[in-house]
């Protein structure tokens, strides 16, 4: 049997410099059926070959003196390669998905798509003060927690017929700059002749003659490299009565006064992370927009495990645990393969929990009441939740569920006294701010979960 091959080296000199090797041969050995792949890729390394299997074990050993010390790896042959594209298209059939629903990067050009996948937050409470004539609106926010995205969502559901909106990428430099990317006014032919300064009444006259709201979108404002644009916009606001403006940014800081008092507290709006709660409708939301139900095939258990705080901070690193889950379970890797089938299953997922919890280490945990056990329970088993997700979990009413956290946090000085044993505070608030208000995500206390969980 006569195989073709050709081996792809990386060598690297003694000077430190990287040049490519291709060593080409027609080989007539007759070797194990296991060995037709005789295309390898060398990567540099301190040591000689590491485990080179069949063919190559023998032929590396005769290039060994020219190409120094080099560790190689064997590339997978093209056969295996599709084999992980069919598997992966037969688990999307099986889930009954037409598409992958965890793209990091949503494509703004293609609003259907866009629009699809998008689940609003901070965007939805933007478009209500919109409808309700703000002036401007501010959400600031670390990289990746989705400001574009909320821009975007914001200027595709105005109301065509009211508002025209209007994005800039980049904020512009100057007020010509921002006419002209803008297209409502430009500088006529003699002010360029004479270098005229373009003037701010121009703009301002353009906008006031619209027979709609104008939107301009600033995304990432803190690039804005001549801060005197930010009192252009200021005074723009001012002086046009049909302009509105929503700015995103890392934070306030270059903003003047003046402007913020404009925007106010009440139109500002601040995302550093995500709860586990609005990770978890995220997921549920993509799932459900190519044809899903539920948050099958993620078992709850490995979701708590994936939505850790670091994971918490943007969409993108849950998607990646995500995709390497579903790569895992397509191709019969994962360890998760089994417990998958019966994500979603309320029976199952409920018994999956309570096997991760035990309550033998506490001894005082008998002396807690229904209502305290239930909340205990349903926190342990999550990464932080706030008052109504209680409610909804343990079926509680508000007065008996904000009780027993109340008593749960060590707030209630008789309680204390009728359970001294209990080491109050189980529970502890921890605040959140959403948009201008502050909610509380009620966790467990460190210690005390680690009495808690099996492993």
């Amino acid at each position: 049997m006569t195989y073709y091959g050709s081996i792809f080296v990386f060598y690297k000199s003694n000077t430190g410099t990287w040049a490519f090797l291709y060593a080409a041969f027609i080989s007539c050995i007759r070797c194990a059926p296991r060995v037709p792949n005789l295309c390898g890729w060398v990567k540099l390394g301190e040591s000689g070959p590491e485990k080179p299997s069949g063919f190559l074990d023998r032929f590396f050993p005769v290039f060994r003196p020219i190409l120094g010390n080099v560790v190689l790896t064997v590339q997978p042959d093209r056969e295996t390669l599709m084999e992980v594209f069919e598997a992966k298209e037969k688990l999307l059939q099986s889930l009954g998905w037409s598409e992958n629903p965890f793209v990091k990067d949503l494509r703004f050009s293609e609003k259907e798509s866009f629009m699809k996948f998008y689940c609003p937050f901070e965007s939805n409470e933007i478009l209500k003060r919109l409808a309700f004539d703000a002036k401007a609106c501010l959400f600031l926010g670390p990289k990746g927690v989705g400001k574009t995205s909320a821009t975007y969502f914001v200027a595709y559901n105005l109301p065509e017929a009211e508002f025209e909106p209007v994005i800039f990428k980049a904020p512009p430099q100057t007020l010509e700059e921002l006419a002209q990317e803008s297209g409502y006014a430009r500088p006529g032919v003699l002010d360029r002749l004479l270098k005229q300064p373009f003037s701010r009444q121009k703009l301002v006259d353009a906008l006031r003659g619209r027979s709609k709201k104008v939107v301009f979108f600033i995304d990432e404002a803190h690039l804005e490299k001549n801060k005197d644009m930010y009192m252009e916009f200021k005074y723009l606001l001012d002086d046009v009565p049909n302009l509105r403006l929503v700015i995103s940014a890392l934070s306030k800081d270059g903003f003047p006064d003046s402007l913020l008092h404009l925007v106010g507290e009440t139109n500002t709006f601040s995302r550093n992370h995500f709860t586990g709660a609005e990770m978890t409708r995220i997921i549920s939301h993509r799932i459900s927009a190519v044809g899903g139900t539920g948050l099958k095939p993620f078992p709850q258990a490995y979701l708590n495990s994936v939505l850790t705080e670091q994971n918490l901070l943007s969409p993108r690193y849950v998607f990646d645990e995500l995709n390497a889950f579903l790569a895992g379970l397509a191709t019969g890797e994962s360890a998760w393969r089994g417990a998958s089938k019966y994500a979603g299953d309320p029976h199952v997922e409920a018994a999956v929990l309570a096997s991760e919890q035990t309550t033998s280490h506490a001894a005082w945990w008998p002396q807690l009441s229904p209502s305290q056990q239930s909340v205990m329970q349903f926190l342990i088993s999550g990464n932080g939740a706030t008052l109504q997700e209680i409610m909804e979990a343990t079926s509680l009413s508000m007065n008996t569920a904000f009780n027993a956290l109340y008593q749960l946090r060590g707030d209630d000085d008789a309680e204390r006294k009728r359970k001294p044993s209990v080491p109050f505070p189980l529970v502890q608030a921890k605040p959140v701010k959403v948009g201008a208000r502050k909610k509380n995500v009620y966790v467990v206390v460190n210690k005390v979960r680690n009495l808690f969980t099996t492993h």
